[in-house]
């Protein structure tokens, strides 16, 4: 005889959560996500400015080539004769002195401004990885206070069932004999009327 063929069922089992558990988990996924997406933009937005940087030290070093290779050594007077040794030499040495002190200048402060948006950078990195760190944590308590949350309204599920379970008595004899004084003066005095 052939053993017999089991089948089981497809489908899986519905997970049901507790009806607060539900918008809970919404809310905080919601916000997570909202998170999430102000950090992705917020490192774009890092990752454009450091390209924009880079772009802008290469084109600092292209023009750094450019004035290098047009300034030509000044040519130095000739001095031959005697004739030309009281004269000062005045022409284009001396404006090539002036742009290039110029240059440099512009050269200083552009390496200044870039420092200082490197600066920035190195600030925005660090306050973004604090602010995961923090994010991190904050997610961990999250977790920790779901859990116990979890476990809190088990037992309180168990507690009621339990309650629920147990038979309702009538209070006893002696409960009752104590309590008639009492019930009595509240009739009296017009209180509630004796059980």
């Amino acid at each position: 005889m052939p053993n017999p063929v089991i089948a089981f069922p497809a489908a899986k089992p519905e997970l049901k959560l507790a009806p607060g558990a539900a918008s809970r988990a919404e809310s905080s996924a919601a916000s997570e996500a909202v998170e999430r997406h102000s950090l992705n933009r917020e490192i774009e937005a890092l990752r454009d400015r450091e390209t924009n940087l880079r772009d802008y030290e290469a084109r600092l070093r292209a023009w750094q080539e450019q004035i290098d290779s047009s300034i030509a050594a000044p040519e130095l007077p000739v001095y031959n004769s005697s004739s030309t040794l009281g004269r000062t030499f005045s022409g284009s040495p001396v404006e090539a002195d002036a742009a290039l002190q110029m240059a440099w200048e512009k050269l200083h402060r552009a390496r200044e401004l870039l420092e200082a948006e490197q600066a920035h950078v190195r600030d925005d990195r660090l306050h973004l990885k604090e602010t995961e760190a923090m994010l991190r944590r904050h997610e961990s308590a999250l977790m920790a206070r779901e859990g116990n949350l979890a476990q809190r309204e088990e037992i309180l599920a168990a507690a009621l069932a339990a309650h629920a379970a147990e038979p309702v008595r009538s209070p006893s004899a002696l409960v009752r004999l104590t309590h008639a004084p009492f019930s009595i003066a509240k009739s009296v005095f017009g209180g509630a009327k004796p059980v």
